[in-house]
């Protein structure tokens, strides 16, 4: 549900997501103000609750703003721009032609024709590198079902901001696009994990010892993940 509320001199608009949970979370996102609350919360609290933290929600759109610009100046969405890719950088390459077309080859990345504006680029560049990281997740799983001995129900690719991966209780496995712009061994150490809570559905020493068979340097990797390596995609 789509609300705004008065907070001085502002108007905050925000989505509020009423579900069965029993407490009430703010969540401040790159694009979104989102309030979680209970069914029954009242809409004048709801309201209240977000003018009341106007000033934390400015705060934290204010990061947003400034790790944006610096992203923009470290990855412009120009002609030359080196674009991490299966752990190795490729050029962009952004040509004008009567047909817009997108390939991946000898080490560039080049889009043609279409418009070439940074915003234009940073999004068709998202879809080829989405397209690109479909087929080599999928490829990773094949290759690791049998080794793992189990098959997950559905393997989804996600624009996801905070977690790499996930495995729900019903065995459906989702993945991060952006792995496609890590190293392979990061990438296939998320596909093992991932695979791995299809037996053991925890963080235990016996999963952690499970993800090891397949792959002993896996520390390292999830070291990587972890480290907020730079790429153009936040």
């Amino acid at each position: 549900m789509r609300r705004s509320v008065r907070a001085g001199r502002e108007t905050l608009a925000y989505t509020l997501m009423q579900t069965g949970r029993s407490s009430v979370e703010l969540r401040v996102l790159p694009t979104e103000i989102r309030l979680f609350t209970p069914c029954s919360y009242p809409l004048r609290r709801a309201d209240a609750y977000v003018a009341a933290h106007a000033d934390w929600i400015r705060e934290a759109q204010s990061r947003f703003e400034a790790y944006a610009g610096r992203e923009r100046a470290a990855f412009p969405m120009t002609d030359g721009m080196a674009v991490p890719l299966e752990g190795e950088l490729y050029t962009l390459r952004l040509r004008p032609a009567a047909r817009r077309s997108e390939a991946i080859e000898n080490g560039e990345i080049i889009l043609s024709g279409g418009e070439l504006d940074p915003d234009s680029v940073s999004e068709r560049l998202r879809a080829c590198l989405i397209r690109r990281a479909t087929e080599r997740l999928n490829a990773r799983v094949e290759h690791y079902v049998p080794l793992i001995g189990r098959r997950p129900g559905r393997v989804t690719v996600r624009d996801q901001r905070t977690k790499w991966g996930s495995c729900s209780t019903l065995g459906n496995v989702n993945f991060n696009w952006k792995l496609i712009m890590a190293p392979p061994e990061a990438l296939d150490y998320v596909v093992i994990h991932e695979l791995c809570h299809l037996y053991e559905f925890n963080h235990s020493d016996r999963f952690w010892q499970r993800v090891g068979r397949y792959q002993r340097d896996y520390a390292h990797w999830r070291d990587f993940l972890r480290s907020g390596w730079n790429h153009p995609f936040g």
